[in-house]
C-alpha cells in the first residue's frame, strides 16, 4: 500500500511529463520498498527468517495433498462434488480446497496476513502454492468454462486495495487456460464473516450479491488474444475464494449464478475449514 500512494503522489505531481513521470515513478517504487523493508521488516511466518514471507522449508510443511469433500456434509467425495445425499441441496455443486484450514497454522498465518495487515506481496506466496495444485488438479477442473472470485463491497476494497479471491482466481486462471470474468459484485456491506456463528454467516450475506453486469461478457479467446462477446448462460463456473468454512458465501453467490442461467458452479479455496 505504501509503494502505491508514493507512487500516485508521483503521478499527481508531473502529471504533464509522462515519460518523466515514469522514471521518478520507478525511483518512488524503489525507494518504497527500501524504506518498507527497513521500516516494516518481514519475517517467515513459520521460522521467523528475515527477508521472505514464507521460506521453502516452510512452504514444504504446507499439506497441499487436496480436501475434496462435499461442500455440505463434508463427506469425502475424491472429486469435492456434492454426495448423493445433498445433490439438490447446495447450490454448488462441489468443491475442492488444496488444504485444510486452521487460525494459527501457516496457510491460515498467510491468509490472515493478506487480508487483514493488507500485505499484497504475500500473493507471490500463494503464486506458486496455487498454481502448482491447479495444474496437478486440473483434470478435475477441465468442464470449467470461466473462473469468477467471491466480490468485496467496494468498501472494504478502498479499505484494502485489493480483492484477496480476485488474485488467487487470476492464479487458477492462468493455471488452467481458461477466462477469468468478475461475474459478481457485492452490492450491500457485509460484517466478516469470520466474526459470526454458522446462521449468523448464512443470513449475513444473504440478497448481498447480484451480477456485475449483463449475461453477455467479452471473453478473451485463449491463446489468440481475440475478444468475443459470449453470454455466460449454460457457463460451468468456477468459484474462487480464499477459505471455504461454513460456505454461506459461496452457496449465495452460486444462487445467484444460476438463477441467471449459469449451468454449474463448482468451488474452489485456497483452505478450508
Amino acid at each position: 500500500m505504501l509503494t502505491l500512494v508514493i507512487e500516485h503522489c508521483a503521478l499527481i505531481i508531473y502529471p504533464s511529463f509522462p515519460q518523466r513521470t515514469m522514471n521518478i515513478a520507478s525511483s518512488f517504487h524503489f525507494a518504497a520498498n527500501v524504506v518498507k523493508d527497513c521500516v516494516f521488516p518481514i519475517f517467515c511466518l513459520g521460522c521467523d527468517q528475515e527477508g521472505i514471507w514464507l521460506c521453502d522449508a516452510c512452504r514444504g510443511k504446507i499439506d497441499t495433498r487436496g480436501v475434496f469433500v462435499c461442500p455440505l456434509c463434508h463427506h469425502f467425495t475424491g472429486t469435492g462434488a456434492s454426495c448423493s445425499a445433498c445433490l439438490g441441496k447446495s447450490a454448488l455443486d462441489g468443491h475442492i480446497a488444496i488444504t485444510g484450514y486452521q487460525e494459527h497454522s501457516l496457510i491460515g498465518r498467510l491468509i490472515a496476513a493478506l487480508k487483514y495487515q493488507y500485505a499484497e506481496d504475500v500473493s507471490s506466496v500463494f503464486d506458486s502454492i496455487v498454481s502448482k495444485f491447479a495444474r496437478e488438479q486440473a483434470g478435475l477442473m477441465s468442464s470449467v468454462d470461466v473462473v469468477a472470485p467471491v466480490p468485496l463491497h467496494r468498501r472494504r476494497f478502498a479499505e484494502r486495495g485489493f480483492n484477496q479471491a480476485e488474485i488467487i482466481g487470476r492464479i487458477v486462471a492462468g493455471a488452467l487456460g481458461k477466462p477469468f470474468v468478475p461475474l459478481l459484485k457485492r452490492h450491500r456491506a457485509t460484517k466478516q464473516q469470520a466474526l459470526l456463528s454458522r446462521d449468523e454467516r448464512k443470513q449475513n450475506v444473504r440478497d448481498a450479491f447480484r451480477l456485475a453486469g449483463e449475461r453477455n461478457w467479452k471473453l478473451e479467446t485463449r491463446n489468440s488474444g481475440r475478444t468475443e462477446e459470449r453470454s455466460f448462460v449454460g457457463m460451468r463456473v468456477l468459484l474462487v475464494d480464499d477459505v471455504f468454512t461454513t460456505g454461506s458465501t459461496m452457496q449465495e453467490c452460486a444462487k445467484i449464478l444460476k438463477h441467471a442461467g449459469v449451468a454449474g458452479v463448482f468451488g474452489f479455496s485456497v483452505a478450508r475449514g
